[in-house]
């Protein structure tokens, strides 16, 4: 199959290193592949560009593919209209066979451009949201009228997209996150990052990976931690991330808690990420933040750490209830008699921290992912164009 991939980001945050990964193993299986991005502003250290370079997909950054429309600016404007008529070009001198979109606005350009022609391409929205789609006025336009399938993370989406937008069942597919594994080797020797954090060795260290914006609710666990410091004094919180709502989110509130001493902000970590994660006993996951398919926890599992997670969104459907972690509702109390065992048992640590690992290796495959994808592509071309019926 001839594939396009449409991006508008330049960013390596969110979507954009699964969206890569899942285009390099579409590559990897045979099929022609390109990712149409957004090019940098400025040369730039983190973008994805660097990345499609270094992984050798094949790219473009022949369209603006900027994200707003800005009323008050005509150059925004012209720059969108462009892009409709240069990508409805290009689709129609390439006969690509799947346009797959990933944001919003590439959806919109992408899905105008190919109705623009006779013999339009499949498309197919990717919801990296955290939550399915809301049936909104605007998205049920682009789902209506401008698209034939959608491939989502989770059971749930999978079941309200279908309905929310009347979508037939075998045009809405689930298909499993993934993630390069070959990084994630739990065996392999790591950099002490106990001694870079102050950790003495007898303590158990509670991991957290986040942007802490208050929406994704640190400031819930750190009261949960005020209760389990009580009886487990040689607990540590590691918080890995950085946000500019981090005063808002979380020193205000473990200073008002009286909980300073065992909080360690580690701040974002790019070479000694993995190093900083396989630190970590316990690791706790909230809410996801822009990759809905909550990427760090995945990563956590993948490390072998036990998790204890919200029962939020799609993590009930990644970590195992009582196997390879716990599963509890969003208060302190809950989150307290869920990590409080881990805490006192390191066997209990190990055993569901091996069933993570073994979760993990076995569905979070990236080949896995690219056989799903590549099996939803072609059934949706043997279903043909969707239109929304009167």
């Amino acid at each position: 199959m001839k594939i396009l991939h449409l991006l508008s980001d330049w960013k390596w945050t969110g979507p954009s290193e699964p969206v890569l990964n899942l285009c390099k193993e579409l590559g990897r299986r045979g099929h022609d592949v390109t990712l149409a991005y957004q090019k940098p502003p400025l040369p730039v250290e983190g973008s994805l560009e660097k990345k499609v370079l270094e992984a050798g997909v094949k790219g473009t950054t022949q369209f603006y593919l900027n994200h707003a429309l800005k009323v008050f600016h005509p150059a925004s404007i012209w720059k969108n209209l462009s892009d409709i008529s240069h990508l409805t070009t290009y689709l129609r001198q390439t006969g690509f066979d799947i346009l797959n979109v990933h944001q919003s606005h590439d959806h919109i350009l992408g899905g105008v451009a190919a109705r623009r022609l006779g013999a339009p391409p499949m498309v197919i929205r990717t919801d990296h949201r955290r939550d399915p789609l809301k049936p909104t006025l605007g998205n049920r336009y682009l789902i209506s009228e401008l698209t034939d399938g959608i491939m989502t993370f989770s059971e749930r989406a999978r079941r309200e997209d279908s309905k929310n937008f009347k979508l037939a069942p075998e045009r809405v597919g689930k298909v499993t996150p993934a993630l390069d594994l070959q990084r994630f080797d739990a065996e392999k020797a790591r950099k002490d990052m106990r001694s870079v954090f102050d950790i003495k060795p007898r303590d158990v260290v509670i991991g957290m990976v986040a942007r802490f914006q208050a929406y994704r609710r640190t400031d819930v666990f750190l009261q949960a931690i005020k209760d389990m410091v009580r009886e487990f004094p040689n607990l540590k919180l590691l918080l890995v991330g950085r946000s500019s709502q981090m005063e808002r989110s979380v020193l205000q509130p473990a200073e008002r808690l009286g909980i300073e001493p065992w909080v360690i902000r580690a701040g974002y970590r790019t070479d000694d990420y993995l190093d900083t994660l396989a630190t970590m006993d316990i690791f706790v996951f909230l809410m996801a933040g822009s990759d809905g398919t909550a990427r760090a926890l995945r990563e956590a599992m993948a490390m072998g750490k036990p998790a204890v997670v919200a029962n939020r969104g799609m993590l009930p459907e990644l970590v195992d209830d009582g196997v390879t972690g716990f599963v509890v509702e969003d208060h302190p109390e809950a989150y307290v008699q869920a990590t409080l065992p881990l805490l006192r048992d390191a066997d209990l640590r190990r055993k569901m921290g091996d069933a993570a690992r073994e979760k993990a290796h076995r569905e979070f495959r990236l080949d896995r992912q690219g056989e799903e994808v590549e099996r939803f592509y072609k059934r949706m071309i043997s279903l043909g164009k969707w239109r929304k019926r009167s």
